[in-house]
């Protein structure tokens, strides 16, 4: 059974993909800018949820 992307703590690309409501490649793009707080592990690409709304909060304009 799939979790919940609420109650996940690390998410996929297509995952922040459907938590930020962007397209998949804008999702690629995204987590391949320096200074996103994605990792890899192996070729696949992940990203602690907490790091990102932390990345968001950092990087939201005012």
């Amino acid at each position: 059974m799939e979790q919940n992307l609420l109650s996940k703590e690390i998410l996929s690309v297509m995952e922040v993909a459907n938590f930020l409501s962007i397209s998949r490649p804008k999702a690629y793009q995204l987590v391949n800018t320096k200074g996103f707080p994605s990792f890899r592990i192996g070729k696949t690409i992940r990203i602690y949820k907490a790091k990102l709304i932390a990345w968001i909060e950092e990087n939201t304009l005012s």
